[in-house]
């Protein structure tokens, strides 16, 4: 602005000045024609006062003498030249014509401005009648007043450089002063919206002008600044919610483009936080199913609740929670509709694993239970009458109830490690000890497998239970010698390795296949089905294994390779 009134004030001035320029040159050339056309009757008076009759020679030798810038010419009174102070009277043709003469002649005075047939140049003609009759005419270039001129004019355009150059500096100063309450307005409107205090205004108050118009931006800048304060103070508000929210949010307009989005919205998405390109969140242009359900939400106003797979990673869950959003605008675009979005992938997998395990649980209790029916039917209605084979059918029964039992006691802990936290606090084991103790237990079987069982190490205390270690341990151990060939080993062994106490049990059996390692701590998963059910297993050990040891914060690894055995390492926080 400062600028532009510069500019415009430089400009009028400008103007007035090539105008009054103008009409000053103007002017001084209309003058200097008149002075000179009062020159030149001066010189035809004297002339003509000199004698009753004109001595045509002695007029045209007085007249160069006394004006010898100037030219005579005397004509008769039949327009014949009689003399002429620039030219040869003989070679001029007959004057009589000429609007000057014929004017003088006429009236007794006469004058023109033209171009000289004689000389060729523009020239300012004055006639007389003089007392005899003969015409005296006196002329001048107008060169000689143009000269005058332009010296006239070239002082008035040097005042008027110098009058702009001072106009510049004054309009520059007054512009500044005329702009600088604007930019102290600029300045607290600026702090406010900033939500810092405005700045002070008192320097330009006494200004009668503006005195009325700095009380009402007063008002108004108190009034905008409560009403930012508000506008920001619920906006942070309605941010946070949304950026704690674990659920992701984001908000769509009638054409599908992304408005709005939250901090989880982001994460689920992967997109960083201070990126601008959000083109990762526009998931409905990649799922067809998204695609069709929000045209559904956005054509029937219904809420539509949808779970879509793969999206954004492979093995992912997301559940989506439409609703249409109509009469809303956000940021000057209408609204079209809002979509939640929840991340189920852990539920869906705790949902296949619930289903999978009542699925198995049912088959394994199924299994014992239809030996023992059969059985019991087969005694009850007499079949069996030999003592030895009714003996023998009760021992199978007997076997059948025991897998039972463990099968049953086996899901009670699994059951009782799901729904029951533990607290640490104080709980603690001897890892060598404990191991050395269930190799006592487990001496017997393993004599029977011909498996040889060792225990070695340093005594380390960790921060378990010691009826969940030894559980840890007999678990694992069993696992060794029931999948372990004649002359095998199982090895036990315990470290302290800085805050964490190691135990690390490994067998020389027959190993497990690369495919089965990333699901062998499902429960009821066997890697060999018909083998396990013989060696008596429930299948439920090593994810009774997994809980104890992830409810301890410890961490399990398995390495194992076919026909050369498995390596089980646990890590337990020191006690």
């Amino acid at each position: 602005m400062k600028k532009r009134l510069t500019a415009t004030t430089f400009l009028i001035v400008l103007v007035a000045l090539l105008v009054s320029n103008a009409m000053g040159v103007w002017f001084l050339f209309n003058q200097e024609r008149d002075d000179s056309l009062e020159s030149l009757k001066e010189l035809l008076i004297l002339m003509d006062s000199q004698s009753q009759i004109t001595n045509a020679q002695a007029a045209a030798e007085q007249f160069r003498q006394a004006a010898p810038d100037k030219r005579l010419t005397i004509i008769d009174t039949d327009g014949t030249v009689l003399v002429d102070t620039d030219a040869d009277a003989d070679s001029l043709e007959n004057h009589a014509s000429r609007p000057e003469v014929a004017s003088a002649l006429a009236t007794g005075w006469g004058e023109d401005t033209r171009a000289s047939d004689t000389v060729g140049v523009p020239m300012l003609y004055v006639a007389k009648r003089f007392t005899d009759g003969m015409i005296g005419r006196a002329s001048m270039p107008l060169s000689s007043i143009d000269s005058l001129v332009w010296r006239g004019a070239a002082g008035l355009l040097a005042a008027s450089v110098v009058a702009l150059l001072l106009v510049l500096a004054l309009s520059r100063r007054m512009a500044q002063r005329a702009v600088a309450p604007l930019g102290a307005v600029s300045d607290a409107l600026s702090s406010v919206l900033a939500g810092s205090a405005p700045t002070s205004l008192d320097a330009y108050r006494s200004d009668d002008e503006l005195r009325p118009i700095l009380r009402y931006i007063d008002k108004l800048v108190e009034r905008l600044g409560d009403s930012i304060q508000s506008l920001t103070s619920e906006r942070d508000k309605v941010n946070l919610i949304l950026d704690c929210m674990d659920e992701g949010f984001l908000l769509l307009d009638e054409k599908g483009g992304l408005l709005a989005s939250n901090r989880a919205a982001r994460e689920l998405f992967g997109v960083p936080e201070d990126s601008s390109d959000l083109s990762g969140l526009l998931i409905h242009t990649r799922s067809r199913r998204l695609r069709e359900a929000l045209e559904q939400c956005h054509s029937q106003k219904t809420q539509v609740v949808l779970d879509v797979d793969d999206l954004p990673l492979p093995g992912r869950s997301l559940r989506f929670f439409l609703s249409p959003v109509s009469g809303q605008q956000y940021e000057g675009q209408r609204v079209g509709t809002s979509i939640l979005l929840s991340d189920v992938t852990e539920l869906k997998r705790a949902e296949h694993i619930r289903n999978d395990f009542t699925a198995n649980v049912s088959h394994e209790l199924k299994t014992p239970l239809t030996s023992i029916k059969g059985f019991a039917d087969m005694l009850s209605s007499g079949m069996v009458t030999e003592p030895a084979d009714q003996k023998r059918f009760s021992s199978l029964i007997g076997v059948e109830v025991d897998r039972l039992i463990a099968l049953i006691n086996d899901i009670l802990k699994i059951s009782e490690l799901d729904s029951v936290a533990i607290d640490q606090e104080g709980a603690s084991a001897p890892l060598l000890a404990t191991a050395q103790e269930v190799a006592g237990l487990l001496e017997l079987k393993a004599g029977e497998q011909q498996v040889t069982i060792t225990v070695s190490g340093e005594e380390c205390t960790a921060a378990i239970s010691p009826d969940r270690l030894r559980e840890v341990i007999l678990n694992l151990a069993e696992n060794g010698l029931k999948y372990n060939r004649p002359g095998g080993s199982v090895t036990v062994t315990t470290a302290c390795e800085g805050d964490h106490a190691v135990l690390t049990v490994a067998d020389t059996g027959i190993g497990i296949p690369p495919e089965a390692l990333p699901r062998i701590f499902e429960r009821f998963y066997r890697v060999d089905p018909g083998r396990a059910r013989k060696a008596g297993g429930t299948g439920l050990g090593l994810a009774i294994v997994k809980h104890i040891v992830a409810l301890y914060g410890g961490r399990i690894q398995v390495d194992s390779q076919v026909d050369q055995g498995s390596t089980f390492r646990i890590t337990l926080p020191r006690a």
